[in-house]
């Protein structure tokens, strides 16, 4: 059994869209990371940069390319720092820095060497864990962790030690920070002893500069602070890098340095009190990472925090300059101020996020099904363009959808939707468009496509423009030819007119032998049914002198002449329930007949009705030929002739134009001498001008009848 349209188009409204969301959530794990990194630069470019909380909760400590270029860091090996940074701790944690983390490992140390050279150092990390505000960094490699020297483990204690390890994504992302790892044996790193769950670098600092511990409650949820942390995937920290530049303040350790050694405390006290601070490399090459705000990153050296002894140094960052990858230590940094903000980010959860799939999905379905591919396609466009609007808007709240999933589900579903409509649901409007294309105007067959009704009997008065158009010398230019060369040669002429009827918004209602019979203004209105009419009569008539082999025969080329009438007419279904057109009958059709065959009467090609040119709105496009009363019409009908805009434009044909109006007056005011003058003096270049000429001069020397209005009776079709 055959199931109706309409069922089967709810069947393709619900089969095409969860067709389309599952092969969309069969790939969710690859596109959720270039959908997060997607929602970053949207959202840059619909809402600007996102600044960081003001003020900043966490700043960075940046070993920079100006530390190694200044005294008295140049030239030294890194490994003999170890004095001169822990000045730099010393200051921070004198100026009330809330916790240190050090995004640095220092597997070996001098001291080993020359006794008593880093001891200032390891007292500083001494007093900096016992107040619980410093952390030591270490990297698991393979099964074991890389760690630092023990001497500095030892000072600072082994529970101060912490992973900065991250994760990176599939596509080598680094997107989110670990909550918690895995590690075996004590902190310490030696082997042995259970399993357990240890705070990452960036969760670490956040606790000591919070106050706070990392609590889990029974439901596996974990919080710092009061702040439940959406820990998503894999139990790691979706990070919310601030993308304004400078979001993080960053501070050059040469300077820190500098600023120490002159005793400014209070510079620390400003800028560190509080915080949470973080101390890593900052340089072009080294330890660099590519994150979720790839796209959207800042030229560096931008909004720097105020200096305290060194200015910064004129070559140091090119101008304009962005890259793709930033240091890892700004990861850790925008993790601790997500956490001390409270202000990460949080992936829906997957059954939420695969019914917004799904919901999308559906309504990019119901967009394709409603209408026209075309417009469907802008439909479309539309409905991703508001899915763009209210995932960036969320994201900016700090809830991530799954943006790609749900955009790449509604484009399958454009053209899954549209193949089956195309293969079965369209498959009867075409067999009906295909039966009655030949018959009917195509956007009746719309219509009927559209309410799902087959033509009925039925009309209906309207005001149309009628276009008639016959072919003189049809006689002479077929004698002698066999009738299929006959056809070819009509069939090519009606081709070129019917095609410039249609261009202009008429359509053909039927050919009548060898005349074209045509409507303006139905089935659908158009603004100016006239002025289309008229169009379309003056390029076929330019068609005819572009192309001298239109009806062109052996024995002779035809021409051919139009009438154009304009008033009510009776259009719509007639004839019999079995048998019927779409036609339309009356008195405006008879007329348009009339003018065309009244063209040999004044030697022109077109003519128009009084009616169609004041309904034109542009007298100047015509000139005023006669008063005609036709055949089998009692009411005379004022006749004009369309302009083609070379004539318009011609000064000369204008003279002419004005000359010929000016005799027409004289002969409708019964002056039959000076009509016949000024038609005499035209007569030579203008059909219509010699026409008239011999009208007036068979009247000269006669008054006029009492009335005359100087209409003439045309005595035949």
């Amino acid at each position: 059994m055959k199931l109706p349209r309409r069922v089967r188009l709810v069947l393709l409204g619900a089969v095409a869209p969860v067709l389309a969301g599952l092969l969309a959530l069969a790939v969710s794990p690859l596109l959720q990371g270039p959908s997060i990194d997607s929602l970053y630069w949207l959202r840059e470019h619909l809402n600007g940069p996102r600044p960081a909380p003001d003020p900043s909760p966490v700043v960075v400590v940046g070993i920079d390319e100006e530390t190694y270029r200044r005294q008295p860091f140049a030239g030294t090996p890194q490994a003999l720092w170890g004095p001169r940074l822990g000045v730099v701790l010393g200051a921070m944690l004198d100026g009330g820095a809330a916790a240190v983390g050090l995004d640095i490992v220092h597997p070996t140390s001098v001291e080993t060497l020359i006794p008593g050279f880093e001891r200032d150092y390891l007292l500083t990390l001494r007093r900096g864990g016992r107040d619980g505000r410093l952390v030591l960094a270490k990297v698991q490699h393979q099964s074991d962790p890389l760690m630092p020297y023990r001497g500095y483990m030892i000072a600072a204690g082994v529970n101060n030690v912490r992973s900065v390890n991250l994760v990176e994504d599939p596509d080598g992302v680094l997107r989110r920070v670990p909550l918690t790892l895995s590690v075996a044996g004590p902190a310490n790193g030696e082997q042995g002893g259970q399993t357990k769950a240890e705070p990452g670098m960036a969760v670490e600092v956040a606790s000591r500069a919070l106050k706070a511990p990392l609590e889990r409650a029974a439901d596996g949820s974990v919080s710092l602070g009061g702040y439940r942390l959406p820990g998503g995937e894999g139990n790691r920290l979706l990070v919310n890098h601030a993308t304004a530049p400078g979001a993080i303040p960053t501070y050059s350790l040469a300077d820190l340095f500098a600023c120490a050694e002159a005793g400014k405390s209070d510079y620390f006290a400003r800028h560190f009190k509080g915080k949470a601070v973080m101390v890593g490399t900052v340089l072009d090459v080294e330890d660099r990472k590519l994150s979720s705000n790839r796209w959207v990153t800042k030229p560096e050296g931008l909004n720097l925090p105020e200096r305290c002894a060194l200015p910064v140094m004129s070559d140091l960052y090119v101008s304009g300059r962005t890259r793709d990858s930033i240091p890892g230590v700004y990861i850790h940094a925008a993790a601790i101020s997500n956490l001390m903000a409270g202000d990460a980010l949080a992936e829906m959860g997957k059954p939420a996020g695969a019914s917004l799939v799904l919901l999308l999905a559906g309504l990019a379905a119901l967009v394709t099904l409603a209408t026209r591919p075309p417009v469907a396609a802008a439909g479309l466009v539309l409905l991703l363009a508001g899915w763009s609007g209210v995932a960036v808007e969320l994201f900016q709240a700090g809830l991530v959808l799954p943006y790609l999933q749900a955009a790449l589900a509604a484009v399958l579903v454009f053209p899954l939707a549209l193949g089956f409509r195309f293969a079965v649901l369209d498959r009867d409007q075409r067999r009906i468009r295909n039966a009655f294309k030949l018959y009917l105007p195509g956007s009746l067959i719309d219509d009927m496509i559209a309410s799902g009704q087959s033509p009925s009997l039925g009309g209906e008065e309207r005001d149309l423009s009628i276009l008639f158009c016959d072919i003189a010398g049809f006689t002479k230019m077929s004698e002698g030819m066999e009738p299929e060369a006959l056809v070819t040669v009509l069939n090519r002429y009606f081709t070129v007119m019917t095609d410039i009827i249609e261009e202009h918004g008429g359509f053909v209602d039927k050919y009548i032998g060898d005349a074209v019979l045509a409507v303006f203004g139905a089935p659908y209105a158009i603004d100016n049914h006239a002025r289309a009419a008229v169009a379309a009569a003056l390029a076929m008539r330019q068609a005819m002198a572009d192309d001298p082999t239109l009806l062109a025969t052996s024995s002779g080329r035809g021409s051919n002449r139009i009438g154009i009438a304009t008033g009510p007419a009776l259009i719509g279904n007639i004839g019999s329930p079995r048998r019927f057109n779409y036609t339309v009958m009356g008195d405006t059709v008879n007329l348009a007949s009339r003018l065309e065959g009244a063209n040999k009467y004044y030697n022109t090609t077109l003519m128009v009705s009084g009616e169609t040119m004041r309904h034109h709105g542009d007298p100047e496009a015509f000139r005023a030929l006669d008063i005609v009363q036709v055949v089998g019409r009692s009411e005379p009908v004022e006749v004009f002739e369309p302009l083609p805009e070379a004539r318009r434009a011609d000064p000369e044909d204008s003279a002419q134009r004005a000359a010929y109006a000016a005799a027409l007056d004289h002969w409708r005011a019964g002056r039959f001498e000076a009509a016949a003058s000024g038609f005499r003096a035209l007569a030579a270049g203008d059909g219509a001008a010699l026409a008239m000429l011999h009208k007036a001069e068979k009247r000269v020397g006669h008054p006029a009848e009492p009335g005359w209005a100087g209409v003439t009776a045309l005595t035949d079709k």
